[in-house]
């Protein structure tokens, strides 16, 4: 075989695997990973978008934990999470893709309350309340939470796609809902949270209880 024919052949290996390298990498970064801080959004019937928030606010019912909302704001940390192992497990690493399935914390970056729910009646909507609880992201195991896809997909959680995110001990979906808004008659004329919406868990799969991520800072490996 003639040199030039080796050569050529040797270029054309070359280059796919760059390009495949290139098309992991790209792969890669298409995942939702542990250690990245994520801002999960919900869509409305309405076409509004709403981002899992929250802040120093207390329930003024029920347990009297920390207020959880759907905020309309997309801006600032109030809606960062960060995504950790489950309570009491080995820590993840950093850039790992999360796998359907698995026990996962969110913990509020803001103040470093996790996700929380319990059998407590939510004060608007009479379903599952949700809060932050814990500090400095150290709780329990109503901590937990199991994030599934919509629709069938791979085994990890990727940016920009439909999931469920399930309490662990509850079997309750994360969810809300433009019926179950703050406002001044149920919330009061100073109310911190006005026009955002009451999150709950929900025992029911449908539209209230569908999530996505799409912004954050996404760490990978």
């Amino acid at each position: 075989m003639k040199t030039s024919s080796i050569l050529k052949k040797a270029n054309i290996v070359i280059l796919a695997l760059i390009l495949r390298c290139f098309a992991d990498a790209s792969d890669e970064s298409d995942y939702v990973t542990c250690g990245s801080a994520v801002k999960l959004s919900h869509v409305e019937k309405s076409g509004k978008e709403y981002y899992l928030s929250s802040g120093g606010h207390r329930i003024n019912a029920g347990s009297g934990q920390q207020l959880v909302t759907a905020s309309p704001d997309k801006g600032g940390v109030s809606s960062l999470w960060l995504i950790r192992e489950g309570h009491g497990m080995d820590p993840c690493a950093s850039g790992d893709k999360i796998p359907f399935g698995s026990k996962i914390r969110l913990t509020h970056v803001e103040t470093g309350g996790n996700l929380h729910s319990h059998l407590v009646r939510s004060p608007l909507s009479n379903q599952q309340e949700i809060t932050a609880f814990g500090q400095e992201g150290e709780g329990d195991h109503g901590d937990d939470w199991i994030v599934n896809p919509v629709t069938r997909s791979d085994a990890f959680w990727k940016k920009d796609q439909a999931v469920f995110i399930t309490h662990d001990a509850t079997q309750k979906h994360l969810g809300c809902s433009e019926q179950a808004k703050f406002s001044m008659n149920n919330c009061g004329r100073q109310c911190p949270v006005m026009d955002h919406l009451e999150v709950f868990g929900r025992g029911t799969k449908d539209a209230l209880v569908q999530w996505k991520t799409t912004m954050g800072v996404f760490l990978h490996k």
